[in-house]
Protein backbone atom coordinates (compact mmCIF):
# COMPACT_ATOMS: atom_id res chain seq x y z
CA UNK A 1 0.00 0.00 0.00
CA UNK A 2 1.21 3.50 -0.60
CA UNK A 3 0.62 6.51 0.29
CA UNK A 4 0.24 8.61 -2.71
CA UNK A 5 -1.14 7.22 -5.97
CA UNK A 6 -0.25 9.73 -9.11
CA UNK A 7 -2.17 9.28 -11.97
CA UNK A 8 -0.85 11.38 -14.83
CA UNK A 9 -0.55 11.65 -18.96
CA UNK A 10 2.82 9.84 -20.32
CA UNK A 11 3.81 12.95 -21.85
CA UNK A 12 4.44 14.64 -18.56
CA UNK A 13 6.45 12.03 -17.52
CA UNK A 14 9.35 14.59 -16.95
CA UNK A 15 7.65 16.90 -14.71
CA UNK A 16 5.53 13.88 -12.65
CA UNK A 17 9.12 12.64 -11.99
CA UNK A 18 9.72 15.91 -10.24
CA UNK A 19 6.63 15.49 -8.43
CA UNK A 20 6.92 11.85 -7.20
CA UNK A 21 10.40 12.41 -6.19
CA UNK A 22 9.38 15.47 -4.09
CA UNK A 23 7.04 13.62 -2.44
CA UNK A 24 9.32 10.69 -1.26
CA UNK A 25 11.82 13.23 -0.06
CA UNK A 26 9.17 14.49 2.22
CA UNK A 27 8.79 10.92 3.33
CA UNK A 28 5.43 9.66 1.27
CA UNK A 29 5.29 6.10 -0.32
CA UNK A 30 4.58 6.99 -3.95
CA UNK A 31 2.72 4.68 -6.41
CA UNK A 32 2.99 5.56 -10.44
CA UNK A 33 2.98 2.95 -13.28
CA UNK A 34 6.90 3.26 -13.93
CA UNK A 35 6.18 0.80 -10.85
CA UNK A 36 4.23 -1.49 -12.75
CA UNK A 37 5.94 -5.51 -11.91
CA UNK A 38 6.81 -7.20 -15.40
CA UNK A 39 4.50 -10.04 -16.33
CA UNK A 40 1.41 -8.26 -14.33
CA UNK A 41 -1.77 -7.39 -15.97
CA UNK A 42 -1.33 -3.32 -16.46
CA UNK A 43 -5.67 -2.99 -15.24
CA UNK A 44 -5.53 -5.25 -12.73
CA UNK A 45 -2.16 -3.55 -10.72
CA UNK A 46 -3.63 -0.23 -11.40
CA UNK A 47 -6.96 -1.45 -9.86
CA UNK A 48 -5.34 -2.80 -6.59
CA UNK A 49 -3.21 0.51 -6.32
CA UNK A 50 -5.95 2.49 -6.70
CA UNK A 51 -7.88 0.60 -4.09
CA UNK A 52 -5.00 0.40 -1.40
CA UNK A 53 -3.43 4.06 -1.80
CA UNK A 54 -4.58 6.92 1.34
CA UNK A 55 -4.81 9.41 -1.62
CA UNK A 56 -5.14 9.60 -5.02
CA UNK A 57 -3.00 12.92 -6.79
CA UNK A 58 -4.38 13.42 -10.35
CA UNK A 59 -1.68 15.83 -12.66
CA UNK A 60 -3.58 17.89 -14.35
CA UNK A 61 -2.85 19.33 -17.80
CA UNK A 62 -3.90 19.71 -21.29
CA UNK A 63 -2.28 16.31 -21.97
CA UNK A 64 -4.19 14.40 -19.46
CA UNK A 65 -7.37 16.13 -20.37
CA UNK A 66 -7.60 14.75 -23.03
CA UNK A 67 -6.18 11.01 -21.79
CA UNK A 68 -7.95 7.84 -21.81
CA UNK A 69 -5.79 6.76 -18.84
CA UNK A 70 -5.71 9.42 -16.58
Amino acid sequence: MSDIFLSYASEDLERVQILADALENAGWSVWWDRRIPIGQSFDSVIQRELDSARAVVVVWTRDAVISRWV
